[in-house]
C-alpha cells in the first residue's frame, strides 16, 4: 500500500466506549461506529477510502453520535423538534446530521410537537401555573405552532383564576411578617412575572385580601 493510498488500516474495539469500534484509518484513529452500522455500511479492513467514501462514513458517525446526544437530551425531559435540533446544532452538529437524526426520531415516536405541548401544558399547570399569554408565549420560543398552540391552550377565564389564586394563596405563607400593601406588591408581581392578565390579578388580590384590614381598600390594584 502506497503512502498516497487512503485506507482503513484497523477496526477494533473502543475502550473508551464499549459500544463502538475505532475505525483506524493510514494507522490513526478516525472514526467510532457500532458494530451495526459498520456492518450495514459494509465497511472492512484494508478498504481503500474514495473521498466520496470517506465523507458517507463521517456523515454515519456523526449521525449516532448525533442520536446518541438526542437521546440523552431527552432523557432529561421532553423536548420540541425545533428545541432538540437546535440544541443539537449547538453542540455543533450540522445542519445534514441534524435533519437525519430528526427525521430518524420522528420516525420512532421520539419526537411529537403535539405529545410536547400536551406535557408542557399539564406540567405548567401541575406545578409553575402561568397565564394563557405567557404560556403560549413559552410554547411559540420552543418552536411549536400557533395551530398546535391554539389547540391546546384554550382560554378559560375561571380555570386561569384559580390557577393565579392557589399560586398566590400558597406565596403568601411566606409573606406573613410584611404589612399588608408590602404583601400585595409582591403578590402583584408574582403574578405579573408569571403572566397573568390584569384583570385576573385584580381579582386575585380582591379575593386574597379581602376580610383583612383594610379589606375594602386596595390601592394597587384600583
Amino acid at each position: 500500500m502506497s503512502e498516497e493510498t487512503d485506507a482503513i488500516t484497523r477496526i477494533v474495539p473502543d475502550r473508551r466506549r464499549p459500544d463502538r469500534l475505532l475505525i483506524e484509518r493510514n494507522g490513526l484513529p478516525w472514526l467510532r461506529l457500532s458494530a451495526l452500522r459498520i456492518s450495514e455500511l459494509g465497511v472492512r479492513t484494508g478498504e481503500v477510502l474514495t473521498p466520496e467514501r470517506r465523507a458517507r462514513l463521517e456523515h454515519a458517525a456523526a449521525v449516532e453520535e448525533a442520536i446518541e446526544a438526542a437521546l440523552r437530551l431527552l432523557a432529561a425531559r421532553p423536548r420540541s423538534e425545533a428545541e432538540l435540533a437546535r440544541r443539537l446544532r449547538q453542540k455543533g452538529f450540522g445542519d445534514a446530521v441534524v435533519q437525519e437524526v430528526m427525521t430518524k426520531l420522528r420516525a420512532l415516536g421520539y419526537v411529537d410537537d403535539r405529545a410536547f405541548v400536551a406535557f408542557w401544558v399539564a406540567q405548567r399547570r401541575t406545578s409553575r401555573p402561568r397565564g394563557i399569554a405567557a404560556l403560549r408565549q413559552e410554547l411559540r420560543a420552543k418552536g411549536i405552532t400557533d395551530e398546535l398552540i391554539e389547540a391546546a391552550v384554550t382560554h378559560d377565564a375561571e380555570e386561569e383564576f384559580s390557577a393565579a389564586l392557589a399560586l398566590a394563596q400558597k406565596h403568601l405563607g411566606r409573606l406573613q411578617q410584611h404589612d399588608r400593601v408590602t404583601q400585595e406588591r409582591r403578590v402583584i408581581g408574582l403574578l405579573q412575572r408569571r403572566g397573568f392578565s390584569w384583570s385576573v390579578i385584580r381579582r386575585v388580590v380582591r379575593e386574597v385580601f379581602s376580610g383583612k384590614a383594610g379589606d375594602n381598600d386596595f390601592p394597587l390594584v384600583d
